[in-house]
């Protein structure tokens, strides 16, 4: 029988109870991809990371899986990730992690843990402002701008709407969801963003095992945020970022495009668990 040790962490979380759980296996040597992907249909929390040691320009190398399949990058789990290595092995205020999609640069800053996200890319989605709110469950006139697809490491469909109530009524319809948020078969999400005096109301939805999920906390989205303002000329900026507030799980995250038009997610995170995953 092997023992692997993994860690618990809320990830966004500034209360107790509050973010996006997360699933750490700290040495996951000795795992095949298979088991990965099972153990993280186990835990059955949006993803469970498997650290794998890292190389010249990286510290640890990350495996990240939701339930269902694997993903190049994705932010809450690269920022717990990373406060576990921290606290792990005492790690400085700036490192490096790698994921499938590259490198990840960390900074650590009171209490806070920043990644700075690729440079994002973004595409038309084609899609009328009407079908998004058909789409979503709201009016028209709740659409502040055409859907656009954009990719920061994972790409997503980004909805603009025209006030924090729209993003909190909103109510996706699986069928029109499945039609218009589809990137790919088995590949279905959409982010839904407005932001006033700095602040922005976010909440993220997917398709998964045949019904439509919401997401407590996503930095990868908040990254496609941060890349869409770069792409339109918004920023320097920084903004707080709140989710989870339907859900009664609030996450909070900070946003920043820096004068390089850099953009950095961040996040604090709080531990709660740990033990040891034994496989027969």
């Amino acid at each position: 029988m092997s023992a692997y040790p993994y860690q618990i962490v809320n990830v966004f979380a500034e209360q107790r109870f509050g973010g996006n759980p997360l699933a750490v296996f700290t040495a996951a040597q000795g795992l095949s991809d298979d088991d990965m992907q099972l153990i993280a249909r186990q835990f059955n929390l949006s993803e469970t990371v498997f650290l794998l040691p890292g190389d010249s320009e990286a510290c640890a190398s990350l495996r990240i899986f939701t339930p269902g399949h694997e993903l190049p990058f994705a932010g809450h789990p690269t920022i717990g990730s990373a406060a576990v290595l921290h606290a792990l092995h005492g790690l400085g205020d700036q490192f490096t992690l790698r994921t499938r999609a590259g490198l990840i640069a960390i900074r650590v800053q009171d209490g806070i843990f920043r990644l700075t996200a690729p440079a994002a890319q973004q595409r038309a989605a084609n899609l009328a402002p009407e079908m998004a709110a058909a789409m979503l469950g709201l009016a028209p006139q709740d659409i502040a701008a055409a859907p656009v697809w954009v990719n920061a490491g994972s790409e997503q469909l980004l909805i603009a709407l025209a006030s924090r109530d729209a993003v909190l009524r909103a109510r996706p319809q699986y069928e029109l969801f499945m039609q218009h948020a589809t990137l790919r078969p088995g590949r279905s999400i959409a982010y839904l963003w407005h932001e006033a005096d700095h602040l922005a109301t976010v909440r993220l939805f997917f398709e998964q095992q045949g019904g439509l999920v919401e997401d407590p906390g996503t930095g990868s989205a908040c990254a496609n945020l941060g890349g869409w303002c770069v792409l339109n000329g918004k920023g320097p900026l920084c903004w707080r970022v709140e989710q989870g507030e339907v859900l009664a799980r609030p996450n909070v995250l900070y946003l920043e495009v820096d004068a390089a038009q850099a953009v950095h997610v961040g996040g604090r995170v709080m531990p709660l668990a740990q033990g040891m995953f034994r496989l027969p």
